[in-house]
């Protein structure tokens, strides 16, 4: 009886509070909930989830596996609040409400507490076109002779797009592969659910932005003898969570149920170049740079699907490294456990003027590696996915953390990353290599007294296929202040220190050097 009793007076209170219009401005929150009821037992997961998680050793009876609680979302919803997105795996619900409305819904016995939703979503690609004819320089970057003769085209792997867009895919000559062979297995509009398995519907100047990322991803054109991805034989489950011409948050609360929507389907590796963090309509809705510390709900969903759920994820880092107000990556791509990449130039392996940096404040490398793109890293993030498809069809039971520190091992800079770059450009030869057990060659850094270092490059060295002469100079292990790019021609390199430089990567092609100064 005193259960019904507070019931009645709680509900009665806010049917009062709420039946009235507030004069303030409404907002929308995230309502996240003290726990799950009688969550049910074994298992909330279909088989292909199950064995995934089996094959990785996880536990394949998860709590956040359980539907959000359905008398709280009823409660929302009878106490007049438009339910808009529900979150299983971070139990909580969005809603709109003011922020009198905010106060007293959060004195609900069943809420832990609200967070306000501020902020746009940004996409991760320049305004500069998309041009294919580039492709082929990623590739070749990475140096895949090793991966292409082995025959590792991601077979057999499911690999997840989340993206704004993929109109006309079927019609691009590198995709028809891919629908032919019926290897686009699910497509999911979370923007527009009525537009689900469509491909010729259109409502901004981004829906064929996924489309371009796939072609990077998995696209190959046997016609023309032409390949722009390395997984071209793998699963692929599309979805978009981004509506071009009206950016708003819900987009990051789409791309979370898409992250649930794929884990059900035992996706085990996602491509985004989706990121969320400044540079919008209203100012006030943006984040703050030091919110891009990886405690953003979708960076917490993200780095819940890693460690919890087994999924690999590759965002790209974002195209902010040329702006005066805002130089760091956004989110997701700040949390911890998913793959961040940056974009380098193609002859020198620097980063390019757009590519996002990763920020000081924080206690692990941004981005994680990099690779060339020439229009943003939207186009270098699923090179790198490709990448991964392939060492998964080599070896199943690697897990996303052994997944990452493969691909950052086999990169050029191991193990001397740097905000710019992360540590590199992967090589997919070592990847492979890695992926099959080999132990990589340890390198270890140089102490140098005084003020000047010269190295001599050795005249058969294949400089300018390796990534060219390049000096990261750096204030301390990780933050670049400056980087540096000389001519492959060089005969001898000297190198002077800056004021406040304490350390020096120097990349002579293979060649990798760094200088601690004394």
């Amino acid at each position: 009886m005193r259960v019904c009793t507070f019931l009645f007076f709680f509900c009665a209170f806010f049917i009062t509070g709420f039946s009235s219009p507030d004069a303030q401005a409404q907002a929308r929150y995230w309502v996240i909930f003290k726990d799950k009821p009688n969550p049910g037992k074994g298992p909330l997961v279909t088989e292909a989830t199950l064995q995934k998680r089996c094959l990785q050793h996880l536990p394949l009876s998860q709590l956040s596996d359980a539907p959000v609680h359905q008398p709280y979302l009823d409660s929302l919803v009878n106490w007049g609040f438009t339910v808009s997105s529900v979150s299983k795996w971070l139990n909580a619900a969005v809603v709109t409400a003011t922020p009198s409305q905010a106060i007293r819904l959060e004195e609900a016995s069943f809420v832990q507490h609200l967070q306000p939703i501020t902020g746009y979503f940004v996409p991760s690609q320049t305004a500069t076109p998309f041009n294919p004819r580039f492709l082929g320089k990623a590739l070749s970057q990475l140096k895949p002779e090793a991966l292409l003769a082995a025959g590792l085209t991601g077979r057999g792997v499911k690999v997840g797009v989340i993206d704004a867009g993929f109109y006309e895919a079927p019609q691009k000559a590198g995709l028809q592969p891919l629908f032919e062979n019926k290897r686009i297995i699910a497509y999911r509009d979370f923007v527009t659910p009525a537009h689900s398995q469509v491909f010729d519907k259109r409502e901004s100047l981004m829906d064929a932005h996924g489309t371009e990322v796939l072609l990077c991803l998995g696209g190959a054109d046997p016609k023309q003898q032409t390949q722009s991805g390395f997984a071209r034989e793998a699963d692929y489950y599309l979805a978009r969570t981004d509506h071009g011409g009206r950016e708003a948050r819900i987009e990051e609360e789409y791309f979370v149920r898409a992250l649930e929507w794929m884990d059900s389907l035992g996706v085990r590796l996602v491509n985004s170049s989706l990121g969320y963090g400044t540079g919008f309509d209203n100012p006030a809705e943006n984040y703050r740079p030091e919110q891009m510390d990886g405690t953003s709900y979708i960076a917490r969903a993200v780095q819940m699907a890693v460690e919890q759920k087994g999924m690999m994820l590759v965002i790209a880092a974002g195209n902010d490294g040329g702006t005066k107000k805002w130089q760091i990556i956004n989110t997701p791509a700040d949390a911890q456990g998913v793959l961040s990449v940056g974009a380098t130039d193609f002859s020198a392996w620097t980063k390019q003027g757009y590519s996002s940096i990763g920020p000081a404040f924080l206690p692990y490398l941004k981005p994680d590696v990099a690779c060339f793109a020439s229009s943003g890293t939207s186009f270098s993030a699923p090179i790198i996915t490709g990448l991964v498809a392939c060492l998964l069809q080599e070896n199943p039971a690697l897990t996303p953390r052994q997944l990452t520190d493969i691909i950052k091992k086999s990169s050029h800079l191991y193990p001397f990353g740097n905000n710019f770059v992360g540590y590199g450009v992967p090589n997919a030869g070592k990847a492979l290599e890695l992926a099959k057990g080999v132990i990589a060659p340890a390198r270890t850094p140089q102490l140098v007294k005084g003020n000047q270092f010269t190295f001599k490059p050795k005249a058969e060295q294949d400089i300018a296929d390796n990534g060219g002469i390049v000096l990261f100079r750096k204030k301390s292990e990780t933050q670049v202040i400056t980087q540096q790019k000389l001519s492959p021609r060089t005969r001898k390199v000297v190198v002077k220190r800056l004021l406040g430089e304490t350390h020096t990567t120097v990349q002579v092609g293979t060649t990798v050097m760094e200088l601690i100064w004394q």
